[in-house]
C-alpha cells in the first residue's frame, strides 16, 4: 500500500506539474492577447467577470469543500452536494441572463449584455466541475488534474489566439474561458471513475451543508470584497484604468495561483485526514508554509525586481501604466500561500466559523480602506495601496488564531517565513540593479531571470537549504530510478 509521505509527494509531483504546465501557456497566451488585444478590450471582460467570478464563488465555493473535508464522504454525499452545485448554477445564470441589459446600463456599454449572458455559461459547467474536482482531490488523484488541464488550457489557447487574430477582440477572451471549462470537465468526465448521479439526500445535505455553508459565505465574502475593487474603479475611472489594473493584477496572481492552488488541493485532504493528530497537523502546516514561500517568494520579488523590463519587453509600451500596479500587487500576493495554508489547517479541524469570523473582519477593513481611497484619495494607484495594507491586517489576524487554534506560534511562523523571503529580497535587488544596463528590453529581462534563477538556486544547494532538500527528496520519492536519484543526489549532501 502507498504510503501518506509517497501520496503528499505524487499528489505534489501532478499539482504542481498540472499547475506549471497552466501557468506556462496561461502566459504565453496572457503574452500574445495583450500584443492583439487592447486595453479598452480586457476591460470590457474586467467588468463581465466581476459578476461571472461571484456567481461562480458561490457555485463553488462550500460543495466541494464539505466533500473533502467529511472523512468517510460517499458516492451518495458527492450526489446530493453535485444536485445542489448544478440547482445553484442555474439559478444564478437566469438572474445573471435577467440582469445583463441593467449591467451594460450602469456601465454604459451595449456590448456588456450579450456577453455577460455568453461567459455566464460558464456557471452551468462549473456547477459539475466544482464537484468532480472535490471528489478527485479528496481521492488524492492528482494525474487527473494534470490530464484535464493540459487539454483544457492548450485546446482553449489555440481558440483564443485564433479569435484574437481574426480581429473577435473582446470575444476572443470569452472563447478562451468557455473553451477551457468545457474540455476540462468533460476530460474528467471521461478519466474519472466516478459518474455523475442525480441522486439525493436531504439528511446528507444538511449534515454537510452544516459546514459547508460557513466555508461557501467566507469565499463570498472575499469575493465581494475583490470584486468590488474592481468595480469600483470600472464605474469611476474608466474600463481602461481597470484593465491596466487588472493587468498589474494578473501575472502576480498566475503566480499564486497556480502553485497556491497546487499546495491547497493536496495539502486539505492531508491536513482533514490528520485532524484528531494537533502535533502531526501543526508539522504538516509549517512544512506547507515553508515550501509554498520558498517556491513562491522568488517569483513575486523577482517579479518586483524586472517589472520595467517585462511589460515593455513582453507587453509593449501600451501596457506601462500597469507596471506600479504589478508591484504592488506582487507585495499583495506575497503573503497569500502562507494566508492560505493556515486558513486549511483551521478548516482542516472543522473551524469554518474562524474563517468566516476572519474573512468578515479583513472585508470590512478592506472596504473601508478601498472607499477612502477611491472617494477620498481618488486614484487608483491608493487603491492598490490600501489592498496592501489590508493584506497585512489580514496576515496578522491569520497568525494570532493560527497560533490560538493549531498552536502554531508566531515565532515559528516568523521563522519559516523569513529565511526564504530574505534570500528572496537579496535576489530581487540583484535583478533590479540589471535594469540598467543598456541593453536590449529582452536581452536584460532573459538576463534578469537566469541570474535571478542561478543565483537562488546555487545559494539554496551551497547552505542545504530546508526546503530545498525536502523537495529533491520529495522528487527522489516520485522517480525511484538510479539514474535520477544520482542526478538528484548531487543537489544535497548524502547522510551520513
Amino acid at each position: 500500500m502507498e504510503s501518506n509521505k509517497q501520496k503528499v509527494a505524487g499528489g505534489l509531483f501532478w499539482s504542481y506539474g498540472e499547475r506549471i504546465l497552466a501557468q506556462l501557456v496561461s502566459l504565453v497566451v496572457s503574452i500574445v492577447l495583450a500584443r492583439l488585444l487592447t486595453p479598452e478590450n480586457y476591460g470590457v471582460i474586467s467588468i463581465v467577470m466581476i459578476f461571472i467570478t461571484f456567481c461562480d464563488a458561490i457555485v463553488t465555493g462550500g460543495f466541494g469543500n464539505a466533500i473533502v473535508q467529511k472523512k468517510d464522504a460517499d458516492e451518495m454525499d458527492v450526489n446530493t452536494m453535485l444536485c445542489c452545485s448544478i440547482a445553484t448554477s442555474f439559478l444564478l445564470y437566469a438572474v445573471v441572463f435577467l440582469a445583463a441589459p441593467a449591467i451594460a446600463r450602469f456601465y454604459q456599454m451595449d456590448i456588456v449584455r450579450p456577453i455577460l449572458r455568453v461567459l455566464g455559461l460558464r456557471l452551468l459547467i462549473s456547477g459539475v466541475n466544482s464537484i468532480q474536482r472535490a471528489w478527485i482531490q479528496k481521492r488524492m488523484l492528482f494525474k487527473r488534474f494534470f490530464i484535464s488541464t493540459s487539454f483544457g488550457t492548450v485546446l482553449s489557447a489555440i481558440v483564443g489566439i485564433a479569435m484574437a487574430y481574426m480581429g473577435m477582440g473582446a470575444w476572443a477572451l470569452v472563447a478562451q474561458y468557455l473553451t477551457n471549462s468545457f474540455v476540462d470537465t468533460v476530460v474528467l468526465l471521461i478519466t474519472n471513475d466516478w459518474k455523475p448521479r442525480l441522486q439525493f439526500s436531504w439528511p446528507r445535505a444538511r449534515n454537510m451543508l452544516s459546514y459547508g455553508w460557513k466555508v461557501l459565505v467566507t469565499t463570498v465574502v472575499y469575493t465581494i470584497e475583490s470584486d468590488l475593487r474592481s468595480l469600483i474603479i470600472g464605474k469611476k475611472f474608466g474600463s481602461a484604468d481597470l484593465a491596466y489594473y487588472d493587468q498589474g493584477k494578473k501575472f502576480p496572481n498566475l503566480l499564486v495561483t497556480n502553485i497556491n492552488t497546487s499546495i491547497s488541493n493536496v495539502m486539505f485532504p492531508v491536513l482533514a485526514q490528520s485532524q484528531s493528530d494537533s502535533e502531526r497537523l501543526k508539522r504538516l502546516c509549517r512544512r506547507a508554509v515553508r515550501i509554498g514561500i520558498y517556491l513562491l517568494s522568488p517569483l513575486l520579488v523577482g517579479l518586483i525586481g524586472v517589472a520595467d523590463t517585462f511589460v515593455v519587453a513582453v507587453l509593449t509600451e501600451k501596457w506601462a501604466p500597469c507596471i506600479p500596479y504589478l508591484r504592488i500587487l506582487a507585495l499583495v500576493f506575497l503573503v497569500r500561500p502562507f494566508m492560505t495554508t493556515c486558513q486549511q489547517s483551521i478548516l482542516s479541524v472543522g473551524r469554518s466559523d474562524v474563517t468566516l469570523k476572519l474573512e468578515i473582519v479583513i472585508n470590512v477593513v478592506a472596504i473601508g480602506i478601498l472607499f477612502y481611497a477611491v472617494f477620498v484619495l481618488e486614484s487608483v494607484i491608493s487603491v492598490a495601496l490600501g489592498t496592501l495594507i489590508t493584506e497585512i491586517v489580514g496576515m496578522a489576524m491569520t497568525m494570532y488564531y493560527e497560533n490560538k487554534i493549531i498552536g502554531y506560534t508566531c515565532r515559528e511562523q516568523l521563522e519559516d517565513l523569513l529565511p526564504s523571503l530574505t534570500l528572496s529580497m537579496i535576489m530581487g535587488a540583484l535583478v533590479y540593479f540589471l535594469h540598467f544596463l543598456s541593453l536590449n528590453p529582452l536581452l536584460t529581462l532573459g538576463l534578469q531571470v537566469a541570474v535571478g534563477a542561478a543565483f537562488y538556486l546555487a545559494v539554496s544547494i551551497a547552505i542545504q537549504f530546508e526546503p530545498f532538500v525536502y523537495l529533491v527528496q520529495m522528487l527522489q520519492e516520485k522517480f525511484r530510478s538510479a539514474r535520477m536519484n544520482r542526478i538528484l543526489s548531487k543537489c544535497i549532501r548524502s547522510k551520513r
